[in-house]
Protein backbone atom coordinates (compact mmCIF):
# COMPACT_ATOMS: atom_id res chain seq x y z
CA UNK A 1 0.00 0.00 0.00
CA UNK A 2 1.17 3.45 -0.81
CA UNK A 3 0.32 6.87 0.94
CA UNK A 4 0.83 10.02 0.89
CA UNK A 5 0.92 10.90 4.11
CA UNK A 6 0.93 7.65 7.09
CA UNK A 7 -0.07 9.44 10.09
CA UNK A 8 -3.58 8.95 10.90
CA UNK A 9 -4.41 11.67 13.62
CA UNK A 10 -7.03 10.32 16.52
CA UNK A 11 -9.43 13.32 15.35
CA UNK A 12 -9.10 12.03 11.81
CA UNK A 13 -9.98 8.20 12.64
CA UNK A 14 -13.28 10.18 14.65
CA UNK A 15 -14.04 11.25 11.26
CA UNK A 16 -13.67 7.95 10.29
CA UNK A 17 -15.93 5.91 12.39
CA UNK A 18 -18.60 8.70 11.53
CA UNK A 19 -18.17 7.60 8.35
CA UNK A 20 -18.96 4.15 9.52
CA UNK A 21 -21.74 4.82 11.53
CA UNK A 22 -23.67 6.48 8.63
CA UNK A 23 -24.76 3.60 6.74
CA UNK A 24 -24.38 1.20 9.21
CA UNK A 25 -27.21 3.17 11.49
CA UNK A 26 -29.62 3.45 8.33
CA UNK A 27 -29.90 -0.40 8.63
CA UNK A 28 -31.82 -0.15 11.84
CA UNK A 29 -33.02 3.58 12.08
CA UNK A 30 -35.44 3.29 9.24
CA UNK A 31 -37.15 -0.03 11.30
CA UNK A 32 -38.54 2.02 14.53
CA UNK A 33 -39.86 4.40 11.77
CA UNK A 34 -41.95 1.80 9.33
CA UNK A 35 -45.67 2.40 9.95
CA UNK A 36 -45.34 6.22 10.75
CA UNK A 37 -43.24 6.19 7.04
CA UNK A 38 -46.12 3.80 5.46
CA UNK A 39 -48.86 6.16 6.37
CA UNK A 40 -46.91 9.10 5.42
CA UNK A 41 -46.09 7.70 1.69
CA UNK A 42 -49.01 5.40 1.23
CA UNK A 43 -47.83 1.78 1.01
CA UNK A 44 -48.28 -1.30 2.17
CA UNK A 45 -46.24 -3.94 4.09
CA UNK A 46 -44.50 -4.88 0.92
CA UNK A 47 -43.46 -1.39 0.13
CA UNK A 48 -41.95 -0.72 3.71
CA UNK A 49 -39.94 -4.34 2.81
CA UNK A 50 -38.71 -2.71 -0.49
CA UNK A 51 -37.56 0.51 1.55
CA UNK A 52 -35.41 -1.64 3.91
CA UNK A 53 -34.28 -4.53 1.27
CA UNK A 54 -33.30 -2.66 -1.39
CA UNK A 55 -31.13 -0.61 0.69
CA UNK A 56 -29.57 -3.86 1.59
CA UNK A 57 -29.39 -4.94 -2.25
CA UNK A 58 -27.19 -1.94 -3.29
CA UNK A 59 -24.85 -2.18 -0.83
CA UNK A 60 -24.30 -5.33 -0.73
CA UNK A 61 -23.85 -5.19 -5.17
CA UNK A 62 -21.34 -2.67 -4.48
CA UNK A 63 -19.40 -3.26 -1.69
CA UNK A 64 -16.62 -4.90 -3.24
CA UNK A 65 -16.51 -2.79 -6.03
CA UNK A 66 -15.81 0.24 -3.39
CA UNK A 67 -13.02 -1.21 -2.29
CA UNK A 68 -11.41 -2.06 -5.56
CA UNK A 69 -12.31 1.55 -6.34
CA UNK A 70 -10.57 2.83 -3.50
CA UNK A 71 -7.60 0.79 -3.97
CA UNK A 72 -7.18 2.33 -7.59
CA UNK A 73 -8.17 5.75 -7.09
CA UNK A 74 -7.24 6.25 -3.81
CA UNK A 75 -9.57 5.80 -0.81
CA UNK A 76 -9.84 9.22 0.59
CA UNK A 77 -11.39 10.29 -2.55
CA UNK A 78 -14.11 7.32 -2.82
CA UNK A 79 -14.54 8.40 0.93
CA UNK A 80 -15.69 11.67 0.20
CA UNK A 81 -17.52 10.45 -2.86
CA UNK A 82 -19.45 8.18 -0.84
CA UNK A 83 -19.92 11.56 1.91
CA UNK A 84 -21.14 13.82 -0.54
CA UNK A 85 -23.55 10.96 -2.14
CA UNK A 86 -24.55 9.50 0.95
CA UNK A 87 -26.00 13.24 2.23
CA UNK A 88 -27.29 13.98 -1.09
CA UNK A 89 -29.32 10.90 -1.40
CA UNK A 90 -30.46 10.51 2.33
CA UNK A 91 -32.02 14.54 1.54
CA UNK A 92 -33.77 13.10 -1.29
CA UNK A 93 -35.32 10.06 1.09
CA UNK A 94 -36.31 12.62 3.21
CA UNK A 95 -38.43 14.91 1.18
CA UNK A 96 -39.45 11.58 -0.68
CA UNK A 97 -43.49 12.06 -1.18
CA UNK A 98 -43.97 9.21 -2.47
CA UNK A 99 -43.00 5.44 -2.29
CA UNK A 100 -41.13 5.64 -5.56
CA UNK A 101 -39.01 8.69 -4.55
CA UNK A 102 -37.88 6.87 -1.25
CA UNK A 103 -37.26 3.38 -3.07
CA UNK A 104 -34.95 5.37 -5.41
CA UNK A 105 -33.13 7.34 -2.74
CA UNK A 106 -32.87 4.07 -0.46
CA UNK A 107 -31.41 2.17 -3.73
CA UNK A 108 -28.57 5.39 -4.60
CA UNK A 109 -28.06 5.33 -0.31
CA UNK A 110 -26.84 1.92 -0.25
CA UNK A 111 -24.48 2.60 -3.41
CA UNK A 112 -22.91 5.25 -1.87
CA UNK A 113 -22.91 3.80 1.39
CA UNK A 114 -20.80 0.57 -0.05
CA UNK A 115 -18.50 3.14 -1.69
CA UNK A 116 -17.42 4.64 1.81
CA UNK A 117 -17.51 1.83 3.81
CA UNK A 118 -14.17 -0.53 2.63
CA UNK A 119 -12.36 2.90 2.91
CA UNK A 120 -12.37 2.63 6.23
CA UNK A 121 -10.59 0.14 7.45
CA UNK A 122 -8.31 0.12 4.43
CA UNK A 123 -7.56 3.48 5.52
CA UNK A 124 -6.77 1.92 9.23
CA UNK A 125 -4.82 -0.54 7.77
CA UNK A 126 -2.38 1.48 5.61
CA UNK A 127 -1.86 4.77 8.02
CA UNK A 128 -1.44 2.67 11.45
CA UNK A 129 1.36 0.03 12.80
CA UNK A 130 1.37 -1.58 16.07
CA UNK A 131 -0.59 -0.60 19.14
CA UNK A 132 -2.47 2.15 17.14
CA UNK A 133 -3.60 -0.05 15.07
CA UNK A 134 -4.66 -2.79 17.30
CA UNK A 135 -6.68 0.19 19.07
CA UNK A 136 -7.99 1.97 16.09
CA UNK A 137 -8.97 -1.75 14.71
CA UNK A 138 -11.11 -2.10 18.32
CA UNK A 139 -12.82 1.32 17.98
CA UNK A 140 -13.96 -0.18 14.17
CA UNK A 141 -15.15 -3.31 15.80
CA UNK A 142 -16.84 -1.86 18.92
CA UNK A 143 -18.63 0.90 16.63
CA UNK A 144 -20.14 -2.48 14.24
CA UNK A 145 -21.82 -4.09 17.60
CA UNK A 146 -23.32 -0.93 18.89
CA UNK A 147 -24.41 0.73 15.88
CA UNK A 148 -27.42 -1.63 16.13
CA UNK A 149 -28.69 -0.62 19.38
CA UNK A 150 -27.32 3.18 18.58
CA UNK A 151 -29.59 3.28 15.22
CA UNK A 152 -32.83 1.26 16.87
CA UNK A 153 -32.79 4.22 19.58
CA UNK A 154 -32.05 7.11 18.20
CA UNK A 155 -34.16 6.54 15.28
CA UNK A 156 -37.21 6.56 17.97
CA UNK A 157 -36.14 9.32 19.43
CA UNK A 158 -35.69 11.46 16.20
CA UNK A 159 -39.30 10.26 14.97
CA UNK A 160 -40.94 10.63 18.56
CA UNK A 161 -39.34 14.10 18.98
CA UNK A 162 -40.62 15.26 15.59
CA UNK A 163 -38.43 18.64 15.37
CA UNK A 164 -40.36 20.75 13.54
CA UNK A 165 -43.03 18.75 12.36
CA UNK A 166 -40.54 16.62 10.61
CA UNK A 167 -41.22 13.29 12.11
CA UNK A 168 -39.73 10.35 10.57
CA UNK A 169 -37.81 12.49 7.83
CA UNK A 170 -35.43 13.52 10.61
CA UNK A 171 -33.76 9.89 10.75
CA UNK A 172 -32.60 10.96 7.04
CA UNK A 173 -31.71 14.59 7.68
CA UNK A 174 -29.73 14.15 10.66
CA UNK A 175 -27.64 11.97 8.20
CA UNK A 176 -26.76 15.46 6.02
CA UNK A 177 -24.71 18.00 9.22
CA UNK A 178 -22.45 14.56 10.05
CA UNK A 179 -21.85 14.48 6.52
CA UNK A 180 -21.06 17.98 5.81
CA UNK A 181 -18.17 18.06 9.66
CA UNK A 182 -16.83 15.25 7.94
CA UNK A 183 -16.51 16.51 3.99
CA UNK A 184 -15.39 19.76 6.14
CA UNK A 185 -12.59 18.45 8.23
CA UNK A 186 -12.15 15.23 6.26
CA UNK A 187 -10.50 17.23 3.45
CA UNK A 188 -7.31 18.08 5.30
CA UNK A 189 -7.32 15.48 8.07
CA UNK A 190 -7.74 12.06 6.47
CA UNK A 191 -4.65 11.17 5.03
CA UNK A 192 -5.20 9.82 0.94
CA UNK A 193 -3.52 5.89 0.33
CA UNK A 194 -4.10 3.46 -2.81
CA UNK A 195 -3.35 -0.20 -2.98
CA UNK A 196 0.37 -0.98 -4.59
CA UNK A 197 -1.24 -2.31 -7.63
CA UNK A 198 -4.14 -1.51 -9.59
CA UNK A 199 -7.18 -3.81 -8.69
CA UNK A 200 -8.90 -4.67 -12.11
CA UNK A 201 -13.18 -3.87 -11.77
CA UNK A 202 -15.59 -6.82 -12.17
CA UNK A 203 -18.34 -4.55 -13.57
CA UNK A 204 -20.01 -7.44 -15.08
CA UNK A 205 -20.26 -9.68 -12.36
CA UNK A 206 -21.24 -6.88 -9.96
CA UNK A 207 -23.85 -6.43 -12.60
CA UNK A 208 -25.23 -9.93 -12.98
CA UNK A 209 -24.92 -10.65 -9.46
CA UNK A 210 -27.62 -7.50 -8.65
CA UNK A 211 -29.46 -8.61 -11.63
CA UNK A 212 -30.01 -12.01 -9.49
CA UNK A 213 -30.89 -10.57 -6.51
CA UNK A 214 -33.58 -8.56 -7.71
CA UNK A 215 -34.63 -11.12 -9.59
CA UNK A 216 -35.16 -13.06 -6.22
CA UNK A 217 -35.79 -10.27 -4.29
CA UNK A 218 -38.51 -8.26 -5.61
CA UNK A 219 -41.17 -11.09 -6.83
CA UNK A 220 -40.68 -12.35 -2.73
CA UNK A 221 -41.21 -9.13 -1.98
CA UNK A 222 -44.22 -8.12 -3.76
CA UNK A 223 -45.65 -10.91 -5.14
CA UNK A 224 -48.76 -10.86 -4.35
CA UNK A 225 -49.34 -6.63 -5.11
CA UNK A 226 -47.81 -7.32 -8.72
CA UNK A 227 -49.40 -10.45 -10.96
CA UNK A 228 -46.48 -10.28 -13.58
CA UNK A 229 -43.74 -10.77 -11.36
CA UNK A 230 -43.24 -14.70 -12.71
CA UNK A 231 -41.36 -13.02 -15.25
CA UNK A 232 -38.85 -11.32 -13.39
CA UNK A 233 -38.40 -14.73 -11.62
CA UNK A 234 -38.23 -16.71 -14.41
CA UNK A 235 -34.84 -14.33 -15.21
CA UNK A 236 -32.87 -15.77 -12.05
CA UNK A 237 -31.53 -18.66 -13.23
CA UNK A 238 -30.51 -17.41 -16.41
CA UNK A 239 -29.12 -14.71 -14.56
CA UNK A 240 -27.27 -17.15 -11.87
CA UNK A 241 -26.02 -19.17 -14.65
CA UNK A 242 -24.63 -16.16 -16.46
CA UNK A 243 -22.79 -14.62 -13.34
CA UNK A 244 -21.57 -17.96 -12.71
CA UNK A 245 -19.90 -18.87 -16.30
CA UNK A 246 -18.61 -14.56 -16.29
CA UNK A 247 -17.03 -15.04 -13.42
CA UNK A 248 -15.11 -18.48 -13.93
CA UNK A 249 -13.96 -16.74 -17.25
CA UNK A 250 -12.85 -14.02 -15.35
CA UNK A 251 -10.98 -15.95 -13.05
CA UNK A 252 -9.46 -18.40 -15.86
CA UNK A 253 -8.01 -15.29 -17.39
CA UNK A 254 -6.90 -13.62 -13.74
CA UNK A 255 -8.78 -10.96 -14.10
CA UNK A 256 -9.86 -10.93 -10.04
CA UNK A 257 -14.02 -11.59 -10.72
CA UNK A 258 -16.58 -10.44 -7.67
CA UNK A 259 -17.30 -14.15 -7.29
CA UNK A 260 -14.68 -16.16 -7.71
CA UNK A 261 -16.06 -20.09 -8.36
CA UNK A 262 -12.96 -21.77 -7.27
CA UNK A 263 -13.51 -21.01 -4.13
CA UNK A 264 -16.82 -21.97 -3.29
CA UNK A 265 -15.46 -25.60 -3.80
CA UNK A 266 -13.44 -25.25 -0.79
CA UNK A 267 -15.52 -27.04 1.58
CA UNK A 268 -14.77 -25.51 4.77
CA UNK A 269 -15.37 -22.28 3.10
CA UNK A 270 -18.94 -23.28 1.76
CA UNK A 271 -19.69 -24.50 5.37
CA UNK A 272 -18.86 -21.39 6.91
CA UNK A 273 -20.75 -19.17 3.82
CA UNK A 274 -24.10 -21.15 4.79
CA UNK A 275 -23.95 -20.39 8.39
CA UNK A 276 -23.22 -16.61 7.60
CA UNK A 277 -25.83 -16.78 4.93
CA UNK A 278 -28.44 -18.30 7.51
CA UNK A 279 -27.28 -15.77 10.54
CA UNK A 280 -27.46 -12.64 8.16
CA UNK A 281 -31.34 -13.96 6.99
CA UNK A 282 -32.79 -14.88 10.13
CA UNK A 283 -31.49 -11.66 12.00
CA UNK A 284 -32.46 -9.36 9.35
CA UNK A 285 -35.77 -10.64 8.81
CA UNK A 286 -36.39 -11.22 12.70
CA UNK A 287 -35.61 -7.26 13.54
CA UNK A 288 -37.88 -5.90 10.85
CA UNK A 289 -40.66 -8.26 11.46
CA UNK A 290 -40.54 -7.77 15.19
CA UNK A 291 -40.37 -3.88 14.62
CA UNK A 292 -42.71 -3.82 12.13
CA UNK A 293 -45.17 -5.54 13.87
CA UNK A 294 -45.08 -3.93 17.21
CA UNK A 295 -45.92 -0.46 15.41
CA UNK A 296 -48.23 -1.27 13.43
CA UNK A 297 -50.51 -4.13 15.73
CA UNK A 298 -49.51 -3.42 19.41
CA UNK A 299 -49.35 0.63 18.41
CA UNK A 300 -45.54 0.65 19.92
CA UNK A 301 -44.72 4.62 19.58
CA UNK A 302 -41.42 5.09 17.49
CA UNK A 303 -39.31 5.42 20.43
CA UNK A 304 -40.58 2.38 22.27
CA UNK A 305 -39.82 0.56 19.26
CA UNK A 306 -36.53 1.35 19.69
CA UNK A 307 -35.83 0.81 23.38
CA UNK A 308 -37.28 -2.50 22.46
CA UNK A 309 -33.97 -3.87 20.60
CA UNK A 310 -32.03 -1.78 23.03
CA UNK A 311 -30.73 -5.34 25.25
CA UNK A 312 -29.99 -6.96 21.21
CA UNK A 313 -27.44 -4.46 20.05
CA UNK A 314 -26.09 -4.48 23.39
CA UNK A 315 -25.68 -8.03 23.98
CA UNK A 316 -24.31 -8.50 20.02
CA UNK A 317 -21.79 -6.10 21.26
CA UNK A 318 -20.60 -8.16 24.43
CA UNK A 319 -21.12 -11.69 22.14
CA UNK A 320 -18.90 -10.31 19.59
CA UNK A 321 -16.06 -9.48 22.53
CA UNK A 322 -16.52 -12.74 24.28
CA UNK A 323 -16.79 -14.69 20.74
CA UNK A 324 -13.19 -15.21 20.40
CA UNK A 325 -12.31 -16.14 23.69
CA UNK A 326 -15.32 -18.72 23.64
CA UNK A 327 -13.72 -20.04 19.94
CA UNK A 328 -10.41 -20.77 21.28
CA UNK A 329 -11.77 -22.67 24.44
CA UNK A 330 -14.83 -24.64 22.65
CA UNK A 331 -14.07 -24.92 19.22
CA UNK A 332 -15.66 -22.22 16.22
CA UNK A 333 -18.39 -25.20 15.61
CA UNK A 334 -19.49 -25.32 19.16
CA UNK A 335 -19.71 -21.94 19.33
CA UNK A 336 -21.65 -21.65 16.46
CA UNK A 337 -23.78 -24.26 18.01
CA UNK A 338 -24.10 -22.57 20.83
CA UNK A 339 -25.36 -19.03 19.58
CA UNK A 340 -27.79 -21.60 17.15
CA UNK A 341 -29.40 -22.23 20.44
CA UNK A 342 -29.41 -19.17 22.26
CA UNK A 343 -31.20 -17.32 18.73
CA UNK A 344 -33.41 -20.33 18.68
CA UNK A 345 -34.84 -19.66 22.32
CA UNK A 346 -35.17 -15.50 21.82
CA UNK A 347 -37.23 -16.16 18.48
CA UNK A 348 -39.62 -18.70 20.38
CA UNK A 349 -39.66 -16.84 23.42
CA UNK A 350 -40.73 -13.59 21.02
CA UNK A 351 -43.69 -16.07 19.34
CA UNK A 352 -44.50 -16.22 23.33
CA UNK A 353 -44.86 -12.61 24.56
CA UNK A 354 -46.75 -12.30 21.21
CA UNK A 355 -49.34 -14.95 21.74
CA UNK A 356 -50.16 -14.79 25.66
CA UNK A 357 -49.17 -11.03 26.78
CA UNK A 358 -50.70 -9.85 22.77
CA UNK A 359 -51.91 -6.32 22.93
CA UNK A 360 -50.63 -5.47 26.27
CA UNK A 361 -46.50 -5.85 25.45
CA UNK A 362 -45.00 -3.16 27.10
CA UNK A 363 -40.63 -2.74 25.37
CA UNK A 364 -39.61 -4.69 28.96
CA UNK A 365 -40.82 -7.56 27.93
CA UNK A 366 -38.70 -8.21 25.44
CA UNK A 367 -35.52 -7.58 27.13
CA UNK A 368 -34.37 -11.20 27.83
CA UNK A 369 -35.17 -12.36 23.82
CA UNK A 370 -34.21 -9.51 22.09
CA UNK A 371 -30.84 -10.36 24.41
CA UNK A 372 -30.80 -13.83 23.25
CA UNK A 373 -31.20 -13.03 19.92
CA UNK A 374 -28.32 -9.87 19.83
CA UNK A 375 -25.76 -12.61 21.77
CA UNK A 376 -26.28 -15.97 19.98
CA UNK A 377 -26.26 -14.17 16.80
CA UNK A 378 -23.42 -12.83 17.63
CA UNK A 379 -21.51 -16.09 18.75
CA UNK A 380 -23.06 -17.73 14.89
CA UNK A 381 -22.13 -14.87 13.07
CA UNK A 382 -17.92 -14.73 14.28
CA UNK A 383 -18.31 -18.38 14.61
CA UNK A 384 -19.24 -18.76 10.75
CA UNK A 385 -16.24 -16.00 10.08
CA UNK A 386 -13.50 -18.22 11.17
CA UNK A 387 -15.13 -21.09 9.54
CA UNK A 388 -14.95 -19.66 6.52
CA UNK A 389 -11.76 -18.55 6.14
CA UNK A 390 -9.86 -21.79 7.74
CA UNK A 391 -7.27 -23.16 5.74
CA UNK A 392 -7.96 -20.25 2.57
CA UNK A 393 -5.10 -19.65 1.22
CA UNK A 394 -3.42 -16.42 1.91
CA UNK A 395 -3.31 -14.42 -1.61
CA UNK A 396 -7.10 -15.65 -1.17
CA UNK A 397 -7.97 -13.86 2.41
CA UNK A 398 -9.09 -10.60 1.21
CA UNK A 399 -11.50 -11.97 -1.81
CA UNK A 400 -12.72 -14.09 0.59
CA UNK A 401 -13.54 -11.85 3.03
CA UNK A 402 -15.05 -9.59 0.07
CA UNK A 403 -17.45 -12.76 -1.16
CA UNK A 404 -18.77 -13.04 2.69
CA UNK A 405 -19.59 -9.53 2.99
CA UNK A 406 -21.56 -9.35 0.04
CA UNK A 407 -23.23 -12.29 0.90
CA UNK A 408 -24.05 -11.28 4.05
CA UNK A 409 -25.71 -7.78 2.64
CA UNK A 410 -27.31 -9.52 -0.25
CA UNK A 411 -29.49 -11.88 2.78
CA UNK A 412 -29.88 -9.07 4.79
CA UNK A 413 -32.17 -7.95 1.95
CA UNK A 414 -33.43 -11.27 0.83
CA UNK A 415 -34.19 -12.26 4.72
CA UNK A 416 -36.18 -8.98 5.32
CA UNK A 417 -37.91 -9.37 1.70
CA UNK A 418 -38.59 -13.14 2.45
CA UNK A 419 -40.38 -12.79 6.27
CA UNK A 420 -42.27 -9.93 5.05
CA UNK A 421 -43.92 -11.42 3.01
CA UNK A 422 -44.64 -14.92 4.72
CA UNK A 423 -46.44 -12.23 7.83
CA UNK A 424 -48.09 -10.40 4.79
CA UNK A 425 -49.66 -13.34 3.52
CA UNK A 426 -50.73 -14.71 6.47
CA UNK A 427 -52.09 -11.72 7.96
CA UNK A 428 -55.61 -11.93 7.21
CA UNK A 429 -55.86 -14.67 9.80
CA UNK A 430 -55.00 -12.31 12.67
CA UNK A 431 -51.02 -10.60 13.75
CA UNK A 432 -50.91 -13.80 16.00
CA UNK A 433 -50.66 -15.90 13.48
CA UNK A 434 -48.79 -13.81 10.83
CA UNK A 435 -45.86 -13.00 13.63
CA UNK A 436 -45.90 -16.83 14.33
CA UNK A 437 -45.66 -17.89 10.81
CA UNK A 438 -43.07 -15.40 9.85
CA UNK A 439 -40.44 -16.28 12.89
CA UNK A 440 -41.37 -19.81 13.03
CA UNK A 441 -39.97 -19.93 9.94
CA UNK A 442 -36.79 -18.61 11.01
CA UNK A 443 -36.89 -20.78 13.37
CA UNK A 444 -37.15 -24.40 11.11
CA UNK A 445 -34.24 -22.31 8.94
CA UNK A 446 -32.12 -22.35 11.87
CA UNK A 447 -32.32 -25.94 13.36
CA UNK A 448 -31.72 -26.79 9.81
CA UNK A 449 -28.50 -25.03 9.29
CA UNK A 450 -27.22 -25.43 13.10
CA UNK A 451 -27.70 -29.28 12.33
CA UNK A 452 -25.33 -28.88 8.84
CA UNK A 453 -22.97 -26.90 10.39
CA UNK A 454 -23.20 -29.54 13.49
CA UNK A 455 -22.96 -32.51 11.43
CA UNK A 456 -20.21 -31.25 9.50
CA UNK A 457 -17.73 -30.57 12.48
CA UNK A 458 -14.31 -32.00 11.79
CA UNK A 459 -12.93 -34.45 14.87
CA UNK A 460 -10.04 -32.77 15.38
CA UNK A 461 -10.04 -28.55 15.91
CA UNK A 462 -9.33 -26.71 12.74
CA UNK A 463 -7.10 -23.47 13.48
CA UNK A 464 -7.85 -20.36 12.18
CA UNK A 465 -4.48 -19.99 9.28
CA UNK A 466 -5.90 -16.66 7.30
CA UNK A 467 -4.21 -13.92 8.53
CA UNK A 468 -6.95 -11.11 7.96
CA UNK A 469 -8.39 -8.87 10.37
CA UNK A 470 -12.16 -10.74 11.70
CA UNK A 471 -14.06 -8.07 11.25
CA UNK A 472 -17.91 -8.87 11.65
CA UNK A 473 -20.32 -6.71 9.58
CA UNK A 474 -24.15 -7.72 11.02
Amino acid sequence: MTAQNQSLSSFALLLLVAGQLLPQIDFSIVNVALDVMGNSLHTHESGLVLIVALYALSFATFIATGARLGDRYGRKKIFMLGIIGFGITSAICGFATSITTMLAGRLLQGVFGALMMPQILATIHATLTGERHSRAVGIYTAVAGLSVAFGQMLGGWLVTADIAGLGWRLAFFINIPVCLLILGFGSRMIPETKAGHMPKMDVSGSALFALTLLCLLVPVAMGQHWPYLWLLSAGLIPAGYALWKTEARKEAANAQPLLPPSLFKTPLLLTGLTGEIAVTFTYSGFIFITAFCLQSQIHFSPLQSGNTFLSLGLSFFAGSLLSKPLSQRVGHYANFTAGCIMTFSGFILTIGLFRTIGLHLQEYDFLLATALVGFGNALMITAAFRIALTHVKQQHAGETSSIIVTLQQGCFALGTAAVGALYSATLSHGYQVAITTAIGGLCLLLLFIGGVIFARRPRKAQPLTSTVTEIVTD
